[in-house]
C-alpha cells in the first residue's frame, strides 16, 4: 500500500514559471544595454572633472602659496558636453578657501567665480584652462565677527540680519551688530548699514543709543587694501560675515585669477588690468 503524499510537499514542489513573449525580449535586451551604456559614461564623465577639479586645486594651490588644498568645483553636467555644445562653454567655476591669513584683517575666506568659461576639448581632458575666454569672474572676501571685532575692539562681536529683511548684494546692506564695549559687563545692540562709496566701506550705526555707541559700531575700510583684484564694487551679509566683491567681465583666463586672493598685482586699483 502506497503512503500518500502530504498536500503541503506537493505544492512546495510545484514552481511557477514566467514566459516573456519573444517579441519583448530585444526591446528589453537594448533597453538594458543602452542603461549600462549611459552609467558607464556618466562614471567616464564624472572622472573627468573630477580630474579637471584636482588638477585646478593643486594649480592655485601652488600658484597662490596657500597653506591647505582650496575647494574647487566646475558646474555643468555632462562635464565633457562642453566640448560638443555649439557655444563650448563650461556654466560654472567656483574656488574656495577658508581661514586665509590677511595682513590687518587676520582670517578671512574667499573666493573666485567663473561664469561661462569657453573652453577647448584638449583643456576639458588636461583640466588646464589657462587662456579660456571668461565672460564674467568675480572675487569675494568674507569677514567674520571675529576679525571684526578684532577690528573695532570688540572681542564678542556677533552680526546678524535684521529681521524681515533679506539679504541683498549691493552697494549698501543692514546688519546687527552685538557687542560687549570696552568697560561694559553687558553687550550692546545695534542696527547699522553697510555702504559702499567710492573706493570705501562705511559702516554706521542707526539710532544708536549715545554717542559713545555710535563710535564704538562705527567704521571705515578702504577696499583696495582687501586681497580683492580692485575696489570692491558689492557689500552683502551672509552668513554672519560681510562680505565684499569685485567683479570683471570678458577675459582671458589665467591661473592666478582663481586664486582666492589677488597675488599678482595684474589688476591696478580701479580694476584695470596692468
Amino acid at each position: 500500500m502506497s503512503e500518500a503524499v502530504p498536500a503541503a510537499a506537493t505544492s512546495g514542489a510545484t514552481k511557477a514559471s514566467v514566459t516573456i513573449p519573444a517579441r519583448f525580449v530585444r526591446p528589453l535586451k537594448v533597453g538594458a544595454g543602452i542603461a549600462v551604456t549611459v552609467a558607464a559614461l556618466a562614471v567616464v564623465d564624472t572622472g573627468f572633472a573630477m580630474h579637471a577639479e584636482h588638477t585646478l586645486a593643486q594649480q592655485v594651490k601652488a600658484e597662490a602659496q596657500l597653506e591647505n588644498t582650496p575647494q574647487v568645483y566646475i558646474g555643468g553636467m555632462p562635464y565633457l558636453g562642453a566640448a560638443v555644445l555649439p557655444d563650448h562653454e563650461i556654466p560654472l567655476m567656483e574656488v574656495k578657501a577658508l581661514d586665509i591669513e590677511v595682513p590687518r584683517l587676520g582670517l578671512v575666506n574667499a573666493s573666485t567665480t567663473l561664469r561661462d568659461v569657453q573652453v577647448t576639448a584638449d583643456q576639458l581632458i588636461s583640466g588646464n584652462f589657462t587662456g579660456a575666454t571668461v565672460s564674467t569672474w568675480s572675487r569675494a572676501i568674507s569677514v567674520d565677527a571675529v576679525s571684526l571685532g578684532r577690528l573695532m575692539g570688540i572681542n564678542d562681536l556677533q552680526i546678524a540680519n535684521p529681521k524681515n529683511i533679506s539679504p541683498t548684494s549691493g552697494t549698501s546692506a543692514e546688519a546687527i551688530l552685538e557687542g560687549t564695549l570696552p568697560g561694559d559687563t553687558e553687550s550692546t545692540s545695534v542696527e547699522v548699514t553697510l555702504r559702499l562709496v567710492d573706493e570705501r566701506f562705511i559702516m554706521t550705526p542707526v539710532n544708536a543709543d549715545n554717542d559713545r555707541v555710535a563710535e564704538a559700531f562705527s567704521y571705515s575700510l578702504d577696499t583696495r587694501q582687501l586681497p580683492l583684484s580692485a575696489q570692491a564694487t558689492a557689500v552683502r551679509l551672509q552668513g554672519g560675515s560681510i562680505t565684499f566683491e569685485t567683479q570683471h567681465r570678458n577675459t582671458s583666463l589665467e591661473v592666478s585669477q582663481l586664486s582666492p586672493v589677488e597675488i599678482d598685482g595684474r589688476y591696478d586699483s580701479e580694476g584695470r588690468e596692468n
